[in-house]
């Protein structure tokens, strides 16, 4: 009988931030976390390094539920999922052109469970790609008090990013292999300098090292 170790990860946790007071949350991405405050401080470390955000939320995967409308309509059931009676945050994902796989939160409702939550949801959002439900009891939130923004979120603000092509440091290097002659003529041809092969003389020989190393010869 094969035998299986326990899982020692700790739960996941979705994250959802909020660029500034005017934008939504959105869902950005996950944590492992072995606590609400683990999750929320592992969150700003992954998602807020360089970006702009003014809040966090991070939500415990098992107290999410989510469906596509193929889901809903091949598993029924799902609507009928159990739950307490809450003030659910409704998500909804309408759009897969976007390079992140993002879930805006777009309000609230009443309901009775995360199943009539799910219902409600896509009777509202009907041309929805997928729903989101989760209960407002089950988020860790980041304060919103002026303190906690700036000592959270502030120091991002200073973070300068380049794009990658004002590094160029690959290209540097293209051009000073081009003007000493040892970039391949093919894909498929090794490195030369001149008509002689890099990798049988020194490295980095100059043609002037190959002459003399070929008198030495």
């Amino acid at each position: 009988m094969t035998q299986t170790s326990p899982d020692t990860q700790w739960p996941r946790w979705e994250i959802f931030k909020q660029d500034s007071e005017k934008r939504p949350y959105q869902s950005v991405g996950s944590v492992h976390a072995g606590d609400p405050d683990h999750a929320l401080l592992t969150a700003r470390n992954v998602f807020v390094r360089r970006p702009a955000a003014v809040n966090l939320w991070a939500v415990r995967e098992d107290d999410i539920l989510i469906a596509t409308p193929e889901e809903v309509a091949t598993h029924p059931e799902v609507l009928q999922t159990p739950g307490e009676g809450d003030t659910y945050h409704v998500g909804v994902k309408k759009s897969h052109k976007r390079s992140m796989t993002f879930v805006d939160l777009v309000g609230t409702l009443q309901a009775t469970g995360p199943g009539d939550a799910l219902r409600q949801a896509s009777e509202a959002h009907a041309d929805a790609l997928a729903w989101l439900v989760f209960p407002d009891a089950a988020i860790a939130r980041t304060e919103d008090d002026a303190e906690t923004v700036e000592s959270w979120f502030a120091p991002a603000k200073d973070k300068t990013y380049k794009q990658q092509q004002y590094y160029g440091v690959i290209g540097k290097h293209v051009g000073e292999l081009k003007r000493e002659g040892r970039m391949p003529r093919r894909a498929t041809e090794e490195p030369h300098v001149a008509d002689h092969k890099v990798y049988d003389h020194p490295h980095g020989a100059t043609p002037e090292q190959l002459k003399t190393h070929e008198v030495q010869k």
